[in-house]
């Protein structure tokens, strides 16, 4: 009976695509402290996350807006000093305001038009100290000014 309760179960989140996130150690962020050698994207910045938005594109899908202020860029051409920013999260995936790396694609997004899908795979537990703070530091200010 507990066997077939495992593949009934197994069968229905297998089927119908309801996967939560693993846990906490699973989960990845946007922001990175440094630039990852592992993951390659056509633009790279170091830049300011301000006004998380969660909204739907035209197909309906719910997605995270934020406007980005570029403090230096370090690869593609990027020629806004501000422009917005899209996260197409899953279950692991955490899109914030703070401060740091940003990598991704540009990409048009109807109806909010030409944005940065950005990548995630920032694992904040890696974080240093210092910039671990300075991003609660930024999350504390945004939270009040609300």
């Amino acid at each position: 009976m507990r066997t077939w309760a495992v593949c009934l179960g197994a069968y229905y989140a297998a089927c119908t695509g309801a996967v939560a996130c693993m846990g906490p150690s699973f989960e990845r962020g946007i922001i990175f402290e440094h630039v990852p050698t592992d993951i390659d994207a056509p633009i790279i910045v170091e830049a300011t996350l301000s006004d998380r938005r969660e909204v739907g594109d035209a197909a309906g899908n719910q997605i995270v807006v934020m406007n980005v202020h570029v403090d230096r860029v370090i690869k593609g051409a990027i020629d806004a000093r501000t422009f917005r920013i899209v996260v197409y999260g899953t279950d692991c995936t955490r899109a914030s305001v703070g401060q740091g790396i940003v990598l991704g694609d540009l990409v048009d997004v109807p109806p909010h038009g030409l944005m940065l899908s950005a990548r995630d795979g920032s694992n904040p537990r890696t974080w240093s100290k210092e910039f671990l703070q300075k991003q609660l530091d930024i999350w504390n200010a945004a939270r009040n000014d609300k």
